[in-house]
């Protein structure tokens, strides 16, 4: 808001003229280094302009666009508009990459075979589930769908990556309260995802985040015993 408030951002797709001179201003100054650009489709629904956008970017000398298929007025609300992104694609010489609404390895294949983008960038859905990229790689490669990490691997890679956290803070407290949003955004994929939240707004260090780890994967592993102690009873309740 502070950076659109202050006609940047997507507020530019509002005014091409000056879209144009800051891209052309930003080539030419660290040129020969490539420069791409992120857009949106337009400014709201009535001002849909990213194919005209996109070819002004190609005119400033931009090497690649990534496009995300909503408008500055949708947020990220409603769903992305992939027809949009792939007449961008059709319409300019350079590397189209899509955004939105791509939280699958499926998805993706979907998107370069039936909209023709060279790549896609995912936002949200890695947040959550960093392996997505492998489960991508994978199925591009053998069409084949790599399985999500079990409960385990998923606690031993939230592990790593707050120990990775306090290195590069060089301090534990600030650095697992700097993690607390990735936290939340992991418990997604999680079971108890709310009770998760909960105990994630609080933490600040690495031991309470293990104590977290060690009960979710305990409740995991009751209530699975439970649950196969229900499916064995039934056989012998139908036949008894």
């Amino acid at each position: 808001k502070k950076v659109v408030s202050r006609n940047g951002g997507s507020a530019l797709l509002k005014d091409c003229p000056t879209l144009a001179s800051v891209a052309t201003a930003v080539v030419r100054a660290i040129a020969p280094v490539p420069v791409t650009a992120k857009i949106r489709i337009g400014w709201d629904a009535n001002s849909i302009n990213a194919t005209r956008v996109a070819r002004l970017l190609v005119d400033a000398g931009i090497a690649a666009i990534t496009v995300h298929g909503r408008t500055r007025a949708q947020g990220y609300g409603g769903a992305a508009n992939w027809d949009i992104i792939g007449e961008v694609a059709a319409a300019v010489p350079i590397p189209v990459i899509g955004n939105g609404d791509l939280s699958s390895a499926a998805d993706i294949a979907k998107r370069r075979r039936e909209n023709g983008v060279a790549g896609a960038m995912i936002g949200r859905a890695a947040m959550r589930a960093p392996w997505i990229f492998n489960q991508i790689k994978e199925y591009l490669a053998s069409g084949q769908m790599v399985d999500a990490p079990s409960l385990s691997e998923k606690w031993n890679l939230v592990l790593r990556h707050c120990q990775l956290a306090v290195r590069e803070w060089a301090a534990e407290e600030p650095a697992i309260r700097s993690m607390r949003s990735r936290l939340m955004a992991y418990s997604r994929t999680m079971p108890n995802a709310k009770r998760l939240r909960e105990n994630f707004a609080h933490v600040s260090t690495l031991a309470e985040v293990k104590a977290i780890a060690e009960e979710n994967i305990l409740n995991r592993e009751r209530t699975s015993s439970e649950q196969e102690k229900v499916e064995n009873a039934i056989p012998a309740l139908l036949f008894s």
